[in-house]
């Protein structure tokens, strides 16, 4: 990989009381901090060798895979940053990717973690592998652009994310580090709490919290955020029956969906209601549904047309059936989709198993399938992991923002701000659904994948706005 010397930068940090959040996230408080890091290092990955040393240009560039013209064209632009100012205790850490350009355009960029360097000459053999979705722009506009990297942020420590560009086939221009004037080069802009005695971890890692010790049964409790302040509970199932409640949920039998390798049926040795919990069972036994016979067997639960919500508090307490070992292939979820069968989805939680997956969960929203428009990401447990016992995960979805929270612990925001189609896909009922996919678009089971695999739930609970 070729290099060049990196320049000298210098980090400020400015305190400004009452001000706005400067990036896409939420407002500042009164007592929050603004620190904004200059870039170490950036460079223009490119597949076009005939763009030469991307690294010492005043200029970053991005354009899809079929760039004006070429179908090698792809360029994305890579940008370090070596976070060094935030205190010990900051909290509440907002942080905005900041980066110039001089014209406005219809054109869809995404921000992404990445591995890899930010200061060789961008030739397509030294590109990074671009991590998860961080934020999307759906519009350029001339002067600064901010992608909230909010989640990439956990404190001090060296940091590079990719801007990748996905519509409009001609290439946008960004000021890179290396333009003249400073006040257009990339930059990071953090805001904080400084009023927290704890001490931060490090960059990229999520804060410590406590996790459910390893048991093969565990006993489920009560919520952790234990009646929310300002909310009303105006739904839950608390499992406590001996069957599954029909009048609410529905369990598709004899059915299938092409994204995973299972048959779906209602049969008590796929969903079923004992000792306080549900369980949706996947197995390894070959059963037909409709006109194809299948290797495994699954469960599929919805309350579409039957009970649906507009905005609300929803939390589900459960355990994934996967761990480090013998979890492939098997993906439990709980998410909500639009009575009305059009575009939107909210994912509360998907638990995907395998060695790549078991040790996160994923949070995401859908705008729509065909063209696929959606913002996600994969929040990595610090200890522990979601099958090592229960854990809680809440959406809390209103008008114009939602929040996900896992064991009380807010990971991820989307709003208006971040999301350009929030109103139109988040403002109408949404029913629940409870799915176990085994195998498709994560991974089919392999040898060693466990086989009855239960996916167990505690609770789930609905709260309206008080």
């Amino acid at each position: 990989m070729s290099t060049r010397k990196l320049l000298a930068v210098s980090v400020s940090s400015l305190v400004v009381a009452g001000a706005l959040w400067t990036g896409t996230g939420t407002a500042r408080t009164a007592s929050s901090s603004t620190l904004t890091v200059a870039s170490t290092a950036d460079t223009t990955i490119t597949q076009v060798t005939q763009d030469g040393d991307n690294g010492v240009k005043t200029t970053l560039a991005t354009c899809p895979a079929t760039c004006e013209g070429n179908s090698r064209g792809q360029r994305d632009a890579v940008v370090a940053f070596d976070v060094s100012g935030l205190p010990a205790g900051a909290r509440n850490i907002r942080a905005s990717l900041q980066l110039y350009s001089w014209n406005a355009y219809t054109a869809t960029t995404t921000a992404h973690t990445t591995t890899g360097d930010a200061t060789g000459d961008g030739s397509w053999a030294d590109r990074g592998t671009p991590g998860a979705a961080l934020d999307t722009r759906t519009a350029v506009t001339a002067g600064y652009n901010a992608w909230d990297v909010s989640e990439a942020v956990r404190g001090n420590g060296k940091l590079i994310f990719t801007v990748m560009q996905t519509a409009r086939a001609t290439r946008t221009y960004w000021a890179s580090r290396e333009n003249s004037s400073a006040s257009l080069r990339p930059r990071l802009v953090i805001t904080y709490d400084p009023s927290s005695t704890a001490s931060p971890p490090p960059t990229g890692s999520p804060t410590p919290r406590p996790t459910a010790s390893p048991t093969s049964s565990p006993t489920p409790t009560a919520s952790s955020t234990g009646g929310p302040a300002g909310w009303t509970k105006v739904w839950a199932d608390e499992f406590d029956g001996a069957s599954l409640d029909t009048s609410t949920w529905e369990a598709r039998n004899n059915t299938r969906v092409d994204f995973d390798r299972a048959c779906i049926t209602n049969r008590p040795e796929n969903v079923r209601v004992s000792g306080g919990s549900l369980f949706l069972t996947a197995r390894k036994e070959t059963r037909t549904c409709g006109s194809e016979t299948r290797a495994y067997t699954t469960a599929y639960l919805t309350t579409m047309k039957r009970l649906s919500f507009t905005y609300g508090r929803f939390e589900v307490r459960a355990k994934s059936p996967n761990g480090p070992t013998g979890s492939t292939g098997l993906w439990p979820a709980f998410w909500l989709r639009p009575e009305d069968g059009a575009n939107g989805e909210i994912d509360v939680m998907e638990l995907p198993g395998g060695s790549a997956y078991y040790a996160a969960a994923t949070q995401a929203i859908f705008n729509s399938y065909s063209p696929q428009v959606k913002q996600d990401q994969r929040f990595p447990f610090t200890t522990g992991y979601p099958g090592d016992g229960f854990h809680t995960y809440t959406t809390e979805w209103e008008p114009g923002v939602m929040r996900w929270y896992i064991d009380g612990r807010k990971v991820w925001q989307r709003d208006r701000t971040t999301t350009s189609w929030f109103d139109s896909a988040f403002s109408k009922p949404y029913h629940l659904r409870f799915t176990f996919h085994v195998g498709g678009w994560l991974g089919d089971p392999d040898a060693a994948t466990r086989f009855p695999a239960d996916f167990q739930v505690d609770y789930v609970r609905v709260w309206k706005r008080s």
